[in-house]
């Protein structure tokens, strides 16, 4: 691809990100950096909101609270449970799916089997940050630690937010006290994960259903080059069979290809066409048989402004549950500063003594950034070199 045709694909993404670096550069003085990555921009935005839920709802938001340690901890136990099978699976099992990786809405990450659609991951990371960081603050003010500031952090290009208790008074408050204002966060993404089921469930589901009807599949991307590519399939087209099976949606569409096989002959098509693919593979996946495509079920009256609004939200819905899953599974590591690198300090101190502890801590987010730079870059670095990690 030419650098314009670069530009005009990732357009949206590629000014969202100089925006940041612009607004790092004109507001630098009102920054805090740390570790030359890390700014800290603090602000007193959303105080006033979180001194009347906290206050008005304390003993509600306590209970919670407590709730969530135990969340918290179980939520800590599987996430190191998924880094070592990680590490195992990547070792043992060839071609193996990574359990970690990067989010970076509207960039493709190389060897990550996710990729976040710009507008969907700004508005859903947005809308799950938020969550998260208030209810820190929230649980905090409902056992009156003061809240100092709010504000924005970027992790380098990554965008969060957060919210900055009183650690003095958080240092002085009882353990089961830390240990809900520490689990807060993840607790609440958990909860805004089933509240967004729920709805997904119970509200958007059966309106969808009632108002458009699948009729096929829509290939909103084909592969140059690639088997769907070669064969003549082109975009914008409803197709309704694959290999004389009905397939009114991406489900029976994934269903009709889930046992093809490499080299494979596939018959594709509607009631005018039908074409003739043959399956090939990528060098990064050798055994996975591909065509070329992304693919969309298509509905009935999807000409019409309330169904585009429905099925945008049902996207938004479904990124909102499953980065709200993965932001706060992330936050429960053993690691640092995050929220399950306090909640295990806090636990190694009052176990092993402060000494002790704080030095048993300093090893475990050691051990657990060493898990987490393999289990990032060795996925990535096996797309991009291939041949020269085996994966073709």
């Amino acid at each position: 691809m030419t650098f314009v045709e670069v530009f005009l694909e990732y357009k949206f993404v590629i000014l969202f990100y100089l925006a940041i670096i612009l607004f790092i550069y004109l507001k630098r003085k009102k920054f805090e950096f740390q570790a030359k990555f890390i700014a800290l921009y603090r602000m007193k935005f959303g105080l006033g909101w979180i001194e009347k839920v906290g206050r008005r709802h304390s003993e509600l938001i306590k209970i919670l609270g407590y709730c969530g340690i135990g969340v918290g901890y179980a939520g800590m136990a599987f996430i190191v449970f998924m880094l070592g099978k990680g590490l195992w699976d990547m070792a043992f099992v060839p071609n193996a799916p990574p359990v970690v990786s990067p989010v970076l809405p509207g960039v493709p990450i190389p060897g990550s089997p996710i990729f976040v659609p710009f507008w969907y991951g700004i508005i859903a990371l947005f809308i799950v940050v938020v969550i998260h960081e208030f209810s820190h603050g929230v649980v905090a003010r409902a056992h009156d630690v003061k809240v100092m500031n709010t504000g924005i952090v970027f992790f380098g290009p990554i965008v969060g937010a957060f919210v900055e208790p009183d650690e003095k008074q958080v240092d002085k408050q009882p353990d089961h006290v830390k240990y809900s204002i520490f689990a807060a966060g993840p607790f609440s993404n958990v909860l805004t994960a089933a509240l967004v089921l729920l709805i997904a469930a119970l509200v958007m589901s059966p309106l969808t259903d009632a108002v458009a009807k699948p009729v096929g599949v829509e290939f909103t991307y084909v592969e140059p080059g690639f088997p769907a590519d070669i064969a003549g399939l082109q975009t914008g087209v409803t197709y309704d069979f694959v290999n004389n099976y009905s397939t009114n949606d991406l489900s029976s569409f994934e269903s009709a290809l889930r046992d093809v096989q490499i080299n494979e002959t596939v018959y594709i098509g509607n009631s005018d066409s039908n074409y003739t693919v043959v399956t090939t593979s990528r060098e990064e996946n050798p055994k996975k048989a591909i065509i070329g495509v992304n693919v969309r079920t298509k509905f009935t009256n999807e000409d019409k402004w309330w169904l585009k609004i429905i099925l945008w939200t049902n996207g938004l819905l479904s990124w909102i549950f499953m980065l709200s899953l993965g932001l706060g599974l992330a936050n429960l590591l053993p690691l640092g500063p995050v929220d399950g690198g306090r909640m295990i300090k806090e636990s190694l101190e009052r176990i092993w003594g402060e000494k002790v502890g704080k030095q048993a801590w300093y090893k475990i987010t050691v051990l657990v950034i060493v898990i987490l730079l393999i289990l990032v870059f060795v996925p990535i670095a096996r797309a991009i070199l291939g041949p020269f990690f085996g994966a073709a």
